[in-house]
């Protein structure tokens, strides 16, 4: 399924080497596919005794469904793992255990906090509170620390355009912008 990667998909996952880098436009437009292999990339080259991984999504569920999933096509279902509530919760991929969080609320904070962070996946960030984010990326401190996510278009209002996307330059932030033409993979009725 996941066979092809176009090239615009390709030039990002090579460029994302920031240590803020996000993914944003329309649905179907081929952003998280690309943001998820540059986040696989990560979790196999961060030395194992870094910090922590964790991906952070609008629920647990949807981070399953829309991530967790799609990594288990990539790198085969065997090698990825729930763990234990004893051992944290989340997943283990390839051997690295990344812990899970669902920001519908502020509880993700509390999942996150004094955490040290190795890398952060987010999935859909425009649905989360601020807080949630910025306790994310403030948890990003290990040398190499690095932070990749996906958002769909929100209200030109919305913090994240507004104090992320329009400062891109400024925070050093890499910026992968999609339309719905970057995806040659949907039916063109669609």
């Amino acid at each position: 399924m996941y066979g092809e990667l176009t090239e615009k998909q390709q030039a990002s996952i090579l460029a994302a080497t920031g240590r803020l880098n996000l993914w944003e436009g329309a649905i179907r437009s081929g952003k998280t596919i690309g943001s998820i292999i540059r986040w696989l990339e990560v979790l196999q080259t961060m030395p194992r005794n870094a910090g922590h991984h964790f991906a952070i999504g609008k629920t647990e569920r949807t981070l399953r469904r829309n991530v967790i999933s799609v990594v288990q096509e990539l790198v085969g279902s065997g090698n990825v793992r729930n763990l234990s509530e004893s051992k944290g919760g989340g997943v283990s991929i390839c051997g690295i255990p990344v812990l899970l969080a669902g920001a519908n609320d502020l509880r993700a904070e509390e999942k996150i906090r004094g955490l040290t962070g190795a890398s952060c996946y987010g999935d859909e960030a425009v649905l989360w509170p601020q807080s949630v984010f910025q306790t994310a990326i403030g948890r990003l401190s290990v040398p190499g620390a690095t932070f990749l996510g996906t958002t769909n278009p929100d209200g030109p209002h919305h913090w994240l355009k507004t104090d992320y996307i329009d400062r891109a330059g400024e925070l050093g932030l890499k910026l992968f912008h999609f339309d719905i033409d970057d995806n040659p993979f949907l039916d063109p009725a669609y």
